[in-house]
């Protein structure tokens, strides 16, 4: 089976999370473009577009090179290689399966995102403006993310491989921390916005 290629292979292993990490920033980044280029115009996002706290400055000034995101890859590839030298491969399979299927997940809302801003900047098929507050997108996010938890504990059903048990517990626990930030969010607005 080919997560067993990657199971096997601690330094596989860390280089697909890498790749698909750095391929989120790039994302991002492409997506922020696209939304300064023209799609603003349809929407408005007062929070910006970078939901992670962590990366939202970065993001905002257009870095391509973040510290934050190489101490990240760092710190993460650490514990991916010492998850995987406790020599219990089941561990290593759930913890992997966290980071990766989590990935997996927010580039399908990436892919879906540039389209929407690839015609937003043109004006194709989009029409008027739009504002989403930081605690909708927030609340969206979260219910996409509880999807994505579904299917993966579906998949782990069926299957009984931990890499998605990890998974649908890693889309778990960001759909849990959307949902209370958005709820902790929606709380300081006036009573005219909520």
């Amino acid at each position: 089976m080919l997560p067993d290629l990657f199971l096997n292979n601690v330094w596989l292993a860390i280089g697909l999370w890498a790749g698909l990490s750095i391929l989120d920033y790039v994302f991002t980044l492409k997506a922020a473009h696209m939304y300064r280029d023209g799609a603003s115009k349809h929407f408005t996002f007062p929070g910006g577009i970078e939901l992670n706290p962590y990366y939202k400055d970065d993001i905002a000034r257009f870095r391509r090179f973040s510290f934050r995101f190489l101490l990240h890859l760092f710190f993460v590839g650490g514990f991916l290689l010492i998850a995987h030298s406790l020599e219990f491969p089941r561990l290593f399979a759930f913890v992997w399966g966290m980071f990766v299927w989590l990935l997996i997940a927010v580039h399908f809302r990436h892919i879906r995102n540039l389209m929407v801003f690839h015609y937003a900047r043109k004006s194709a098929g989009v029409s008027g403006e739009i504002e989403y507050q930081p605690w909708l997108i927030l609340c969206l996010s979260s219910v996409e993310f509880f999807c994505f938890a579904a299917l993966s504990l579906v998949l782990f059903l069926f299957w009984g491989s931990f890499f998605m048990l990890g998974g649908a517990t890693g889309c778990l626990s960001l759909a849990v921390r959307h949902l209370i930030d958005s709820f902790r969010q929606s709380r300081v607005l006036p009573q005219s916005e909520a």
